[in-house]
């Protein structure tokens, strides 16, 4: 048997490839559709700026891309060799003496490299995400709340105290015009309307809403207190962030940090960085006899089966990495054990299918 690459591992490769990103893509859309609400929501709330939100929603991808590499490719290649099955392509294979042996060797074609990748990204991207999200809710809590208030809309103050209303605002942030202000203070309700405000940031480093040429209305109208004072300048302290700091996760630590550590926590995270790209590849060498179906069965035949294997040790990851992070399962267990379930599940996968009969059949008719 020749060793190198035939015509039928790149037809495989090819077909694994182009609907694992077909996957990857639609997997993508539908996380980002559901981001975009989320972020949408944080920015009519105020919780971002306009600075803030392009950044976030970019790491956010990144951090999510990492997990939807093994699901994604698990499904495409399922979905790629269901259809070689369902097109009897899978038959005529066999027939031409090409069986499961070098099925396998075209699935770590493509299972190796994307594997490795992952095992890369798990290694140093992860940290690196990690440590960029650190610094925007860093700054996202360091943010004055003037940045982050929106034109044509009501913007609550953090506190829920006041209400501002402004017709326009500079790209930068620091000027505005038409502002509409209520507020309550000492049991009285006041309102200002004025034709500008701009930010100013005094001397001391507190940040101030000056307003210019505009009236403020205390009380309420009709009753004897009720007042109207015009200003030239009237200024309001604008509130600085309670807690500038935002913790670290465990996720930020480098890779070096966590394998000289002795803590528990930070086990549990070095062995998740590597067991993620191991799962990857079992998981993929799961989906050849999974995907073996007729052309009556259908191509999602067992789509279902196959989805609820990869959940099922999915949660055993999880579960194996919380153990390790309460120091119920030593480290140099780690999650194996979840692997060693997986490459158990995988021959009982390849016996009920048939598939290591097939190659031994092929070997004996080779012979």
């Amino acid at each position: 048997m020749s060793f190198g690459i035939t015509i039928i591992d790149r037809y495989i490769v090819r077909e694994v490839i182009t609907t694992w990103l077909a996957v990857m893509f639609v997997l993508l859309v539908v996380v980002t559709s559901v981001e975009i609400v989320q972020f949408l929501k944080w920015f009519l709330r105020g919780d971002l700026t306009t600075t803030t939100v392009l950044p976030l929603f970019i790491n956010s991808q990144l951090k999510v891309l990492v997990l939807l590499i093994p699901v994604s490719l698990f499904l495409g290649v399922l979905l790629a060799l269901s259809r070689l099955y369902m097109d009897s392509e899978m038959t005529a294979m066999m027939s031409g003496g090409i069986g499961p042996k070098q099925w396998f060797r075209s699935m770590l074609m493509v299972a190796l490299p994307i594997s490795l990748a992952v095992l890369v990204m798990m290694l140093y991207m992860r940290p690196w995400v990690a440590l960029q999200r650190a610094d925007i809710n860093a700054q996202i809590r360091n943010v004055s709340i003037i940045s982050t208030f929106a034109p044509g809309r009501f913007n609550r103050t953090p506190d829920g105290e006041a209400v501002i209303f402004m017709e326009d605002i500079s790209k930068d942030g620091e000027a505005m015009s038409n502002i509409f202000q209520r507020f309550n203070k000492n049991g009285s309700t006041h309102i200002d309307l004025a034709l500008s405000a701009r930010k100013v940031t005094h001397e001391t480093g507190l940040d101030y809403m000056l307003f210019e040429n505009g009236n403020h209305y205390i009380g309420v109208p009709g009753q004897s207190d009720y007042q109207i004072i015009d200003y030239a300048e009237y200024g309001v302290l604008v509130p600085a962030p309670k807690d500038r700091s935002y913790p670290l996760r465990v996720q930020a630590l480098s890779t070096k940090e966590l394998w000289q550590s002795d803590d528990p926590e930070h086990k549990a995270e070095l062995d998740w960085r590597i067991t993620l790209p191991v799962s990857t590849l079992i998981i993929v060498m799961m989906a050849l006899p999974l995907s073996q179906t007729t052309p009556r069965g259908g191509r999602y035949s067992k789509l279902a089966l196959g989805i609820l294997l990869y959940l099922i040790y999915s949660n055993l990851l999880g579960i194996g990495k919380a153990w390790i992070s309460k120091g119920v399962v030593p480290y140099w267990i780690g999650t194996s054990w979840v692997h060693v379930l997986g490459v158990i599940t995988l021959y009982i996968l390849l016996r009920y299918s048939g598939l290591i009969l097939a190659k031994n059949r092929s070997t004996d008719n080779n012979t």
